[in-house]
């Protein structure tokens, strides 16, 4: 057993880089250092806007010298920084954390292949959160608003360290009253495609064949959600984390003419692979919540 931040953990990965390699690079203060810096530990989505959360994220010891560079994610009861991050004592240090998850990318007006006859559609320009909402940005919402938390959390918590997986066990209604807190919206059935495979026909965000493990998915078998960062090797070509595995999103496309049952999309851990590609989608009622349905926000 190990304790960081006053949070015990069960399993944590070997130690691989010195923490002396990263304390030096840190205090060096320079580009080349913070691109060294990125290079070895960063594997979340990074902009220019991100530089001084980064900054601050890599010089607070959160474990990193515990993950090492994989091919496949960490599973179970492994915590990624992030997931430290959300958790430490110092505000700074979680609101950096905070700042990083509710990064959005652009995606530009173009034609979409749509669903598996592969439609051409045109889709305007949009932004899109880089990753699925999380627990820590949903309780943010929940602590802001009054809203009820979702039924898998306790006393208005989710689970110690878990700050980084997805949100569940929330109903599209949930979703769409925390895009209108956020400023956003639920992505459209098109939309979400669009986000997801890109201007061409790809099965996957990466492409068109699974050649290692890119998603959670029930071949993963990591029996629940991973952090939304855990997939570097399976973000979309917009760059979103996420597309596919660990939850169904909902989106703004209702399938039915009343509107009573939404289009959620994507596939989830639950799921195997034929269930979780670019043209997933199942349909749900408005107000049903499950252990793996979640949601990403469009603006």
């Amino acid at each position: 057993m190990e304790s960081r931040n006053g949070v015990t953990s069960k399993n944590i990965l070997n130690i691989t880089k010195p923490k002396e390699s990263r304390t030096a690079l840190v205090e060096s203060n320079t580009p080349d250092a913070f691109r060294k810096l990125r290079q070895d530990y960063w594997t979340w989505h990074f902009d220019e806007s991100l530089s001084d959360a980064v900054r601050l994220l890599l010089s607070t010891d959160l474990g990193w010298e515990a993950m090492p560079q994989l091919e496949t994610p960490p599973v179970g009861e492994v915590i990624s920084p992030l997931g430290y991050a959300l958790a430490h004592k110092d505000k700074s240090v979680r609101d950096a954390a905070l700042q990083t998850l509710d990064t959005t990318v652009h995606i530009p007006a173009g034609i979409a292949c749509i669903g598996e006859a592969r439609a051409p559609l045109e889709v305007d320009e949009f932004r899109v959160g880089v990753y699925p909402v999380t627990n820590s940005q949903y309780q943010r919402f929940v602590q802001d608003t009054g809203h009820v938390p979702p039924q898998d959390w306790t006393d208005g918590n989710y689970s110690v360290n878990r700050g980084d997986h997805p949100v569940v066990w929330v109903t599209c209604e949930d979703a769409e009253a925390y895009a209108c807190y956020a400023g956003g919206r639920l992505l459209t059935f098109e939309e979400w495609q669009y986000a997801a495979r890109g201007v061409d026909d790809r099965l996957f965000p990466w492409g068109y064949e699974i050649d290692k493990p890119r998603c959670n998915t029930a071949e993963l078998g990591a029996g629940t959600t991973t952090p939304v960062i855990a997939f570097r090797d399976g973000v979309s070509p917009f760059g979103c984390y996420d597309m596919v595995g660990n939850v169904w999103e909902w989106t703004d496309t209702p399938y039915d003419d009343e509107g009573n049952f939404r289009v959620a999309c994507g596939g989830g851990w639950y799921y195997n692979h034929d269930y979780s590609t670019c043209t997933s989608y199942d349909f749900f009622s408005n107000g049903y919540a499950e252990f793996v349905i979640g949601f990403r926000i469009a603006q």
